[in-house]
């Protein structure tokens, strides 16, 4: 009966060691829990390890983006200064017209090389682009011949789509399809002009005969939406760097930039366009053409058509072929 009654009394006794062990292992609640609420923080570890993962991919693309330019930029500054300024002279004038907005300027270039680009890039915003990378402008290039045909298996083509998504897109050059002729591509060309220096070549194409030609409308509507400063520049000399049909630069030439004043254009812009297509049209020619003839008087040898002359070659708009920059 006594071994009995201890037993008994041995069983309703706490086992001190077995709580002491599952204080030990029992998951700890975390506070308020008992509750029926929540804890502070309670379930945020995931989220917090989400953000954390998206800040360091941002982080990550912005090296690799960082990297890409230093690498594309530093090729394309060397290149050109061995090119421009060792193998060729470039000459500058006007250079203190260069404005030093970083937004809503619009260079207007005659165009009569690939090159033309770099060449004006080299002599208005080297060195500065080093330290200031928003002073890099934006070319609006055409994408077949810095981009590749997307649609075409040629190696040439393969060869600059690979060239353009890795090298050109990092030195900010933006593809238009000049072919098309689609004015729709202007409101893409205003978004980007807004933030940014932006080249254009009005011409809408490389010249084949040194002359400066006509400008094309979808300028004109550029300048008419987006009222940017609006920077005329005369280059001479480029063709004979790398003109066209020539596969290769050559040396010992000499380029000469020529960069005018701000223009004016108020007295044209003051005016609305009209309703018509081909209406509107002729007013974009009308302002892209402004453009042009202060390009012309750029040029220190230019001489003004006489006015049989001037009745010879006037542009004439076609509403299914307005033109685009390249």
């Amino acid at each position: 009966m006594l071994l009995q009654r201890e037993s008994d009394e041995s069983r309703k006794r706490p086992n001190r060691l077995g709580a002491k062990l599952r204080n030990l292992f029992r998951r700890r609640r975390p506070k308020g829990e008992a509750n029926g609420e929540l804890a502070e923080g309670a379930g945020v570890a995931p989220a917090k390890k989400n953000e954390l993962l998206l800040k360091a991919s941002q982080m990550w693309g912005k090296t690799v983006d960082n990297l890409c330019f230093s690498m594309a930029f530093g090729t394309a500054a060397v290149g050109s200064i061995l090119l421009f300024r060792m193998l060729n002279k470039t000459k500058v004038y006007g250079l203190k017209n260069v404005p030093i907005e970083h937004e809503n300027v619009l260079y207007c270039i005659n165009h009569n090389s690939l090159l033309d680009n770099f060449i004006f890039e080299a002599a208005a915003y080297v060195p500065k682009i080093f330290f200031q990378r928003q002073y890099l402008p934006i070319n609006l290039a055409d994408r077949r011949n810095f981009f590749g045909d997307p649609s075409s298996r040629k190696l040439r083509d393969r060869v600059m789509r690979f060239l353009g998504r890795h090298f050109f897109r990092h030195l900010k050059a933006y593809p238009v399809d000049r072919r098309t002729g689609d004015m729709g591509q202007v409101e893409e060309w205003r978004k980007l002009l807004k933030d940014n220096i932006v080249i254009v070549y009005p011409e809408g194409t490389r010249s084949r005969t040194g002359q400066v030609g006509h400008g094309k409308p979808g300028v004109g509507k550029l300048i008419h939406e987006a009222r940017p400063i609006v920077m005329p520049v005369y280059m001479d000399g480029t063709a004979k760097v790398l003109g066209v049909g020539m596969k290769f630069p050559t040396i010992f030439k000499t380029i000469k930039v020529y960069i005018g004043q701000p223009m004016d254009l108020s007295a044209i812009l003051q005016d609305d366009p009209p309703s018509d297509r081909r209406g509107q049209m002729l007013y974009y020619m009308r302002i892209s053409e402004a453009v042009m003839d202060e390009i012309r008087h750029l040029n220190p040898n230019y001489r003004p058509p006489t006015n049989e002359e001037e009745g010879r070659d006037v542009p004439v708009a076609s509403p299914s072929q307005p033109g685009d920059p390249s």
